[in-house]
């Protein structure tokens, strides 16, 4: 059936969902939108909505509404077609079934609309997932195959497939899902070859076909290539977030990476993203799928030094700071104030002390030379970690302009860290980087309001020698959270550092400079091939994540 390329009369069913009650920006941007082409906007939310929450989403939509969160999107959709009727949803020419999943669009919708009225078509998706003939869903589905289909975060039901007995009976019949997996295999997964079974014609806005043979999930994996090959219009919020060991399955986990390099091209906002994904996500997540490292040139800048833009603040007293990082610290003289703090301070004072002579200034590189912990002997290692710290925060002028650079070009960017020792007696009292603080470390997380998980399946990330460069106004707001709580231990604080940050709306990276980072990757890769080597030689060579299995299941 095709339709007016010029119709407006279409009624969107918008499921939302949020943990918190709220949302975001990202949300009224995509309803914004939409208004232009829908006459029609039914917002559906599953579970609870704040107040405000509630008032801007009936601002965007004819009608908001609500009930219990069960039956994940189809309960929900369910939910909207039964409330407005199979009567009122066949006087549209085009029924859109949508969810909150998804960013966009990158640019506008009225594009997509536009072209895909004129394709004789039964109903259509944005984008599809490829056929899989080994079924990772066996005895789930009714095919001996994973079926190509439309992915469900987007359908448009055309008016002759919404006024159908097939698809009426399909609704009133389907079993609203208790888990993610029966929302796939009961519904995403079948839906598409169910009704063209029938006869049922379908299409996918964004054509991947090309991409098939690379991967079978492109709108997952090859993001970057559906955004510039294809103009695809969304970007899933999954690329920023999610279970690395998956990416590493499918990918080199490259894929988040280059899908938001493709998306800045569009111009989209991507504040609207940060400000979704840091509420709500593991940092650890947000930080692995991102690749939030950083590893700036210790040889050339083009970074125009400005008076006024940042300082450093160095603890342990200036003599004896000279001693151990004056050869560091002359790479400051001429373009960074730097001020000596001696005494003694719990690391809560260091870092209000650090926030008031930062006053002023809008990043801050914090050095305490001092401060490196020791777990016994050799001591020798702690001159590396002084080393590493070093190396990471104040390698060389042409660093230390490349760190500021990063800032202005990443403004989301507020807390940036050495990266955590993986060697020496700290590689045995670290573990996991918690050092077996983790419950300590999210119950005072929660005390100083941050919402977000924390999990310890996923190593933190924070300064052990208690060093960093930030943002100064962020670790204002940081010291003074910190204050109130002057009876954790240093290490307790270092680890919750970039917690607060995040709760305040910034991302952490770790840093180091291209010169110690050689040092850096070649611990890591060697590390990981001695573990190998004893993994290979008890369980066989595998997929990484089917090893951690089984070593997870050991006896």
């Amino acid at each position: 059936m095709i339709i007016d390329r010029t119709t407006k009369n279409r009624l969107v069913i918008f499921l939302f969902f949020d943990k918190d009650g709220i949302a975001d920006r990202y949300i009224f941007r995509m309803l914004e939108d939409l208004r232009q082409d829908a006459r029609t906007i039914l917002t559906v939310v599953n579970g609870y909505a704040e107040a405000e929450t509630r008032r801007k989403l009936e601002e965007h939509s004819d009608e908001v509404l609500y009930r219990p969160n069960v039956g994940f999107d189809l309960g929900g959709y369910r939910d909207g077609i039964f409330h407005l009727g199979f009567k009122t949803l066949g006087t549209y020419d085009e029924v859109i079934l949508m969810n909150y999943t998804f960013f966009g669009p990158l640019k506008t919708f009225h594009t997509m609309f536009e072209e895909m009225a004129g394709h004789d078509v039964d109903f259509w998706g944005i984008t599809k997932h490829h056929r899989i003939d080994d079924n990772p869903f066996k005895g789930r589905i009714p095919y001996d195959y994973f079926p190509e289909h439309l992915n469900s975060h987007f359908f448009a039901l055309r008016k002759n497939f919404v006024r159908s007995w097939s698809w009426r009976e399909f609704m009133i019949n389907r079993k609203n899902p208790e888990s993610y997996t029966d929302s796939i295999t009961d519904y995403e997964a079948i839906f598409t070859k169910y009704f063209e079974d029938l006869g049922f014609v379908w299409e996918e806005y964004v054509h991947s076909d090309y991409l098939k043979e690379m991967n079978r999930a492109p709108f997952a994996y090859l993001a970057a290539d559906l955004i510039r090959d294809s103009g695809c219009p969304i970007i899933k919020r999954r690329n920023f977030f999610g279970d690395y060991t998956v990416f590493l399955q499918n990918t080199a986990g490259e894929n988040s990476v280059r899908a938001y390099e493709a998306l800045k091209e569009t111009g989209y906002d991507t504040d609207l993203i940060w400000d979704n994904i840091l509420r709500l996500q593991d940092p650890a997540e947000i930080r692995q799928v991102m690749h939030f490292a950083r590893y700036p040139s210790v040889k050339a800048t083009k970074h125009i030094f400005r008076a006024g833009e940042a300082c450093a603040v160095v603890f342990g007293g200036k003599e004896r700071v000279l001693a151990l990082a004056g050869s560091y610290l002359e790479s400051l003289k001429d373009d960074i104030p730097v001020f000596f703090e001696e005494g003694a301070l719990t690391y809560a004072e260091k870092l209000s002390k650090a926030a008031e002579l930062a006053s002023g200034y809008p990043h801050v590189l914090v050095l305490d030379p001092l401060g490196i912990p020791s777990f016994g002997d050799p001591k020798s290692s702690r001159a590396s970690v002084l080393y590493g710290e070093l190396e990471s925060l104040i390698a060389s002028r042409p660093f230390v302009g490349n760190v500021l650079d990063i800032f202005e070009n990443e403004n989301r960017i507020g807390l940036m860290v050495p990266p955590i020792p993986v060697y020496g007696n700290y590689f045995e009292n670290l573990g996991d980087g918690y050092a077996g603080r983790f419950e300590e470390a999210v119950k005072l997380s929660r005390e100083l309001g941050v919402s977000f998980p924390i999990s310890d399946k996923n190593p933190p990330v924070y300064s052990l020698g208690g060093g960093f460069w930030a943002k100064s106004e962020v670790l204002k707001a940081a010291a003074e959270k910190l204050s109130g709580h002057g009876e954790a231990d240093e290490l307790l604080m270092k680890i919750v550092l970039p917690y607060i940050f995040q709760a305040e709306g910034c991302l952490t990276a770790t840093l180091t400079g291209s010169r110690y980072a050689g040092t850096y990757a070649t611990n890591l890769d060697y590390a990981m091939r001695e573990n190998n080597k004893v993994v290979f030689e008890r369980f066989g060579p595998d997929y990484f994540w089917s090893e951690i299995d089984k070593i997870n299941k050991r006896d």
